[in-house]
C-alpha cells in the first residue's frame, strides 16, 4: 500500500513520536525550509510537548500519528526527529485506519520501530528520510534537501544516488538480487525482534545504518541476527553509511578490526550480495529511500535500485 505524492503546494504534517526537539529555533527554521521550497507545514497539537526523554505522553504522540494520517489537509508525514520512544506509541494505534489514508512517512533512526510496524501491520511503505530538525541545522545538505524534494514529488525509482563527494561505494559479497526492501538503524531494529511487528526478512533485501557505535559493536549485533536466525531468508543486504562508528573513543575494545573487517567476516560469507557505502543513515548526507517496496542490490554494479513505486500521482 502506498500514499500520494506530495510536490509543493502541499502540506507537511509534522509528528513528534520519539525525543523533542532540542530547541524551538530549529523547529523554526525547519519550517522556514519547506515554506521556502513552496510547502505549508502543520505541526501536530503535542508535536512540541516535553515530557521527560519524550515528546509528550505515548498517548499524546500516538493520538498525533493517528491525526496526522487521518487529516484531509496533511499530504505527507514527517517526523520531528528520531532519539528514543516510538516503539511506546505502536500498541496505540489504530493501523486498519491508517491503513484507509496511506500517505507518505517520513523518519530515520529510532522512527525504525515505526517504519517497521506500519508495514508489519497496515501494508504501508514509507520511507527512510531526514526528521524536521535535519533542516534547523544552519546549512542543511543540498543532496540531502534535493533528494527528499524528488521523492515527494513522485521520483520513487530508480537507482538510489550516490554521495561522492564523501563516501564510497564498494562490494563485501558480489551478486544482485531482488526483493522487498525492509531495514533501518541497526539498534532499533534489532529490538523490534520478539514484537508483532518485527520485520519478516525472508526474501527481502535488509538495509541497516548505524551511528556513534564501534565494529566491535556492530559484530555484536550482527553475530546477533545470525544466531536468531534473522539473516537465513536474507536475499542481499545494503550497508548505509555507518556515521561515526569506525571508532567510538569510549569503547575499550581494541582497535584491531575496522568496519570493513567486521563486515567482510559477518557478511561476506552468506553467499548473498552486500553492497556498502551509499548516504544513507546519520552523516551528512541522506537519500531518503522507500522501504517495503521491491527493489535489486547489484554488489557488482555497485547499484541499489528501486524497482517498484512508493507514491502515486496526486
Amino acid at each position: 500500500m502506498i500514499g500520494r505524492t506530495a510536490p509543493p503546494g502541499s502540506t507537511i504534517g509534522v509528528v513528534a513520536p520519539g525525543s523533542p526537539p532540542e530547541t524551538r529555533a530549529e523547529v523554526q527554521r525547519g519550517i522556514a525550509w519547506w515554506e521556502a521550497c513552496g510547502y505549508h507545514v502543520k505541526l501536530m497539537p503535542g508535536a512540541l510537548e516535553q515530557d521527560g526523554w519524550h515528546a509528550g505522553s505515548p498517548e499524546v504522540r500516538a493520538r498525533d500519528v493517528q491525526a496526522a494520517f487521518a487529516d484531509p489537509e496533511v499530504d505527507a508525514i514527517q517526523t520531528m526527529r528520531g532519539g528514543y520512544g516510538s516503539a511506546q506509541v505502536i500498541p496505540l494505534l489504530d493501523f486498519d485506519a491508517i491503513a484507509r489514508t496511506p500517505k507518505a512517512f517520513v523518519g530515520l533512526s529510532d522512527i525504525t520501530a515505526l517504519h517497521a510496524a506500519l508495514l508489519a501491520r497496515a501494508g504501508l511503505a514509507t520511507f527512510y528520510g531526514p526528521s524536521l530538525t535535519m533542516f534547523g541545522e544552519p546549512s542543511p545538505s543540498q543532496f540531502t534537501a534535493e533528494r527528499l524534494l524528488q521523492v515527494l514529488a513522485g521520483e520513487t525509482t530508480g537507482p538510489v544516488p550516490e554521495d561522492r563527494d564523501r563516501l564510497t561505494v564498494i562490494s563485501i559479497a558480489g551478486g544482485s538480487a531482488t526483493g522487498r526492501l525492509v531495514g533501518g538503524c541497526l539498534v532499533d531494529f534489532i529490538y523490534t525482534i520478539g514484537t508483532s511487528w518485527e520485520p519478516d526478512l525472508d526474501g527481502a533485501i535488509f538495509f541497516f545504518e548505524e551511528t556513534g557505535s564501534a565494529p566491535i559493536r556492530i559484530d555484536r549485533a550482527l553475530l546477533y541476527l545470525e544466531q536468531v536466525g534473522k539473516l537465513e531468508g536474507v536475499r542481499g543486504i545494503v550497508v548505509g553509511e555507518l556515521a561515526g562508528c569506525e571508532w567510538y573513543e569510549y569503547s575499550s575494545a581494541p582497535r584491531t578490526k575496522t568496519l570493513e573487517n567486521v563486515l567482510e567476516d559477518r557478511l561476506g560469507g552468506l553467499g548473498i550480495p552486500v553492497l556498502y557505502g551509499l548516504p544513507l543513515g546519520h552523516g551528512a548526507s541522506l537519500a531518503t529511500l522507500p522501504l517495503g517496496v521491491t527493489a535489486t542490490v547489484d554488489a557488482d554494479a555497485l547499484t541499489l535500485t528501486i524497482d517498484e513505486a512508493a507514491l502515486l500521482a496526486s
